[in-house]
């Protein structure tokens, strides 16, 4: 399950494996814009072991849908390049994280926690909270 009104999209580019510093920060710029993206409010995270992905954290739902109904994306790099980006719902979790429920991995994440009658641990991502049944 998604933290509270955040909805991920995957994003891969045609950066290659090694991806600029600055893609995040351009990355973000990119998806707020409405007029560039059809997006809106979002996050963009790195996804772990995967230098080469970002997930899109997008609040509401419908900013998301309007992000993968536009089709084609290109992120372009004043003086530089222009990068070719793919949009996708992610996997589901169990594939990734060994959960059944879609969550938003996080570079920083640790237990808060722990209720033992109801099986539930809050954890603390980067600003984000989810409640994960164990």
């Amino acid at each position: 399950m998604a933290a509270p009104g955040y909805f991920p999209l995957l994003v891969e580019g045609s950066w290659g494996p090694d991806p600029p510093k600055s893609l995040i920060t351009k990355l973000q710029l990119y998806f707020q814009s409405r007029k560039r993206s059809g997006g809106g409010e979002c996050v963009v995270r790195q996804e772990p072991g995967s230098p080469a992905r970002f997930l899109v954290l997008f609040h509401p739902l419908d900013v998301r849908q309007n992000v993968l109904e536009r089709g084609n994306h290109e992120l372009v790099c004043p003086g530089k390049e222009t990068f070719k980006l793919t949009v996708k719902l992610p996997p589901a979790t169990n594939e990734v994280h060994g959960a059944s429920k879609e969550k938003i991995p996080a570079t920083e994440s640790k237990a808060k926690e722990h209720d033992k009658e109801s099986g539930k641990v809050s954890i603390e991502m980067t600003g984000l909270h989810e409640a994960v049944l164990l």
